[in-house]
C-alpha cells in the first residue's frame, strides 16, 4: 500500500525519511559488530568509561537499548537510540565503499555541546585501511562516501577541531 507521503515524495522527486523500528536499529547493529571491516573502540582519549565506548553504543544497540552517553560530556549517563540512517551509513561505508574503518566515538565522549553525537546521528572515524587520519589515510574519499551516504555534516583534517578523526553527522 502506497501512502499520500510516499506518492507525492515520488512525484515530487525528494525523499521520505521514516523513522526504522527498533528491530531495524537492531539488525542493521547486529551486522555491524559482525562486519571484520568496522573496529569499534573500547576505550575513550579523554577518560574512563566501557559502558559508552563505540564498541558499547553498538552493542547495546544490537540488544534493544539505547546507546549511552559519557558521564564527563555535555549530556552524561543518557540512553540515546541511534539513527538508522546513520547505523546504515556507518555499515555501508565497508560493504558498499570498501573501507575497514575504526570508529572512535559514537554518542560517548566529550563533544560540542550541541554536537550531533548527543542525537545518536553522529560517528567519529580514527582509522581508515589502516591508516590513521591525518597521517596518509585515503580521508577525502571516505568523506565523500559519507556525503553520498546523506552525511550533511562532514568534517576532517583541515577543518578546526578534526585533524585527527573524519566526524560523519547525518541530518537531525
Amino acid at each position: 500500500m502506497i501512502t499520500v507521503a510516499v506518492a507525492a515524495a515520488a512525484l515530487s522527486g525528494s525523499a521520505v525519511h521514516a523513522t526504522a523500528a527498533p528491530d531495524t536499529r537492531a539488525a542493521t547493529a547486529r551486522k555491524i559488530l559482525a562486519n571484520s571491516g568496522i573496529s569499534l573502540a573500547t576505550a575513550h582519549v579523554g577518560g574512563k568509561h566501557p559502558g559508552s565506548t563505540a564498541k558499547a553504543n553498538i552493542t547495546d544497540t544490537a540488544n534493544g537499548k539505547g546507546a549511552l552517553t559519557s558521564p564527563w560530556g555535555h549530556k552524561p549517563n543518557r540512553r540515546v537510540a541511534l539513527d538508522p540512517r546513520m547505523l546504515d551509513g556507518l555499515l555501508k561505508l565497508n560493504t558498499q565503499y570498501k573501507y575497514r574503518i575504526t570508529v572512535s566515538e559514537i554518542v560517548g565522549g566529550k563533544h560540542s555541546a550541541n554536537s550531533r553525537h548527543y542525537a545518536g546521528k553522529a560517528i567519529d572515524i580514527t582509522y581508515i585501511n589502516g591508516k590513521h587520519v591525518g597521517s596518509g589515510a585515503p580521508h577525502k574519499g571516505l568523506m565523500a562516501a559519507c556525503r553520498k551516504l546523506g552525511a550533511t555534516e562532514v568534517l576532517g583534517p583541515g577543518n578546526a577541531g578534526h585533524s585527527r578523526h573524519v566526524h560523519c553527522a547525518w541530518p537531525r
